[in-house]
């Protein structure tokens, strides 16, 4: 696979994001993650470090093309005591953001 923006989908693919959903966890524009993928335009400097917390992958890899080519790593955002745990943690990500904020209002009231 060759390609700055065909490795970038694939990574985001192989996480189940959506384009809306990794916009969010940028802070960007799905149009901006949208352009990206499509080779319309590239991220700043600045959405790199990110993007590979993010996506599970090297910089290398993602830009470049370098490295071993497989499955990214599982952020360790997403590292959870048991499969339950994993579960919540992947419905959460994958919510739009004003969920988010909603869900966890909701449990800081069940504390």
């Amino acid at each position: 696979m060759s390609g700055f923006h065909l490795r970038l989908k694939a990574a985001r693919k192989r996480l189940g994001l959506t384009q809306e959903q990794l916009a969010a966890e940028l802070e960007v524009t799905k149009a901006a993650v949208s352009a990206w993928e499509n080779d319309r335009d590239r991220p700043g400097f600045r959405h790199l470090p990110l993007l590979k917390s993010v996506l599970g992958i090297s910089l290398d890899e993602l830009v470049y093309g370098e490295g071993d080519g497989g499955l990214p790593e599982v952020p360790k955002a997403l590292f959870a005591r048991n499969k339950a745990e994993e579960a919540l943690l992947r419905t959460f990500r994958r919510m739009p953001v004003k969920r988010r904020q909603a869900l966890l209002a909701l449990m800081e009231t069940l504390d």
